[in-house]
């Protein structure tokens, strides 16, 4: 018998969907649409220079236009790290490169001084 706590009631807004990607379905869609879109524009010798330049253009933001270029690139072991590149390095993308590289700079001095300011756990001698 199942009790309330596994059923959800029924006035309790769950929220979007979410698709197996972890996107929302709205969002999937249109990460699928636009890849869908760009992918004849690519085949026709259109550079992936142009296509960042398009998504930027756009006001596709950093994270989708990764997901685009990586599925662009056919989505291989290597397509993520290869995307990420395309996307931040591209001139479209100055600014939030920017913003990406002070992150991470942030991040690591973050770690660091984490690191710094543990002490190892002293068990003395009994």
């Amino acid at each position: 018998m199942a009790s309330a706590v596994d059923e959800p009631h029924p006035t309790v807004d769950r929220g979007p969907e979410i698709a197996p990607t972890g996107l929302s379905l709205e969002r999937a869609e249109r990460v699928s649409a636009l890849t869908a879109e760009l992918r004849p524009m690519l085949a026709e010798g259109i550079d992936m220079p142009a296509i960042q330049e398009l998504l930027s253009a756009r006001g596709i933001g950093v994270m989708d236009s990764i997901l685009i270029t990586r599925q662009l690139l056919g989505a291989g072991p290597e397509a993520l790290a290869q995307a990420k590149t395309l996307v931040l390095t591209s001139p479209a993308r100055h600014t939030e490169h920017e913003h990406h590289q002070a992150l991470v700079e942030d991040l690591v001095a973050a770690l660091d001084q984490t690191d710094t300011e543990a002490e190892p756990e002293s068990h003395g001698d009994r």
